[in-house]
């Protein structure tokens, strides 16, 4: 080799290097530009574009501040004397108002009771028959009090289909009868209804 000629692998080495640093030179600057175009330099530069109608949009944040703690209540109703909100917020109140206890109770199951006939003779036919708003798959008890207190009467339960229920009952005991049927599952009573027997 000749003096005053490199190596041919130190004149790689120096050729890759010179390419890298050419290169990192090259996107350096390109992002410093880009930068600054984008708002992202120093004060001075978001200034400009604050002040420059003809600036493009700018990524400028402020620096945060501690916010203050609120002491007040963080729901505020507007109450009118004379209108009823139809529906209040759970977080409004914790406890219900009388009037939303009242709405929201349900419509009270009542059983209306029915004979075919008031007046019978001994083991005649009696047709029972009623209905039971709301009582759907109800089972019912038929029992009668002749004067000595009321007591089952000893059919079988009566069930409640369509919200109406019917049965047929005979007796030989004879004298005023009065009867009413019994809900087995929630002790509601129907109203009382009265067959002499003689």
């Amino acid at each position: 080799m000749k003096q005053g000629q490199q190596h041919p692998i130190a004149a790689g080495v120096t050729a890759l290097v010179a390419v890298a640093v050419g290169v990192g030179l090259i996107i350096g600057i390109g992002m410093f530009i880009g930068a600054n175009v984008m708002g992202l330099g120093g004060g001075g530069a978001a200034g400009d574009q604050a002040t420059d109608p003809g600036a493009g949009a700018s990524l400028y944040a402020p620096s945060p501040k501690p916010t203050k703690t609120a002491s007040g209540p963080a729901i505020t109703l507007r109450a009118s004397p004379t209108s009823t909100p139809k529906k209040q917020s759970a977080t409004a109140s914790s406890s219900p108002s009388a009037s939303t206890t009242v709405a929201a109770r349900p419509a009270k199951k009542e059983i209306t009771l029915q004979v075919g006939t008031v007046a019978a003779k001994p083991m005649e036919r009696i047709d029972i028959s009623g209905i039971y708003p709301g009582g759907e798959g109800a089972i019912l008890r038929l029992e009668r009090n002749d004067g000595k207190g009321w007591e089952e009467f000893g059919i079988p339960d009566v069930p409640v289909t369509g919200e109406q229920f019917s049965t047929v009952i005979q007796s030989g005991r004879t004298g005023k009868h009065e009867f009413r049927m019994k809900d087995v599952d929630t002790g509601t009573f129907s109203n009382v209804v009265s067959v002499t027997i003689g």
